[in-house]
């Protein structure tokens, strides 16, 4: 479980290629792809999930790592992604390194919340049976 990351932001790693738009109070970032990277020291070796859901429009092939290994991969076309990703993170390690490689499959663009939202398995869960009712 990762904890106390309510004000987690994602940071671009190439900011020329990323523009900031609100929506309402929410922001977040668009881009033609490129990659998107968030840290924290606030662990436990129990691991954690990161909440992903952003819209494609075009094709994207959507990378995540963690620690610098990689924890998922999928092609996305014309539509939202909107998963759980669990993070896998090393139990001897002092910190999470998340990055997010957002690359367009031929041609493509992405529209994401500024915020990241890592969440435990007993959030999951909770999250889970509040949409079901």
């Amino acid at each position: 479980m990762i904890t106390n990351l309510r004000h987690a932001k994602w940071m671009p790693v190439e900011p020329v290629g990323w523009v900031r738009r609100a929506y309402g109070r929410t922001i977040k970032y668009e881009s033609e792809g490129g990659t998107l990277r968030t840290s924290t020291a606030r662990m436990r070796t129990t691991g954690g999930q990161v909440y992903l859901q952003f819209e494609v429009t075009g094709r994207m092939l959507v990378q995540l790592f963690c620690n610098d290994v990689p924890v998922f991969e999928d092609l996305i076309a014309h539509g939202d992604l909107d998963t759980f990703v669990d993070l896998r993170p090393d139990p001897f390690a002092d910190r999470v390194d998340v990055e997010l490689h957002l690359i367009p499959a031929t041609f493509g663009s992405v529209r994401i919340a500024q915020n990241v939202q890592f969440v435990s398995a007993r959030q999951v869960a909770g999250m889970c049976l509040a949409n079901a009712s």
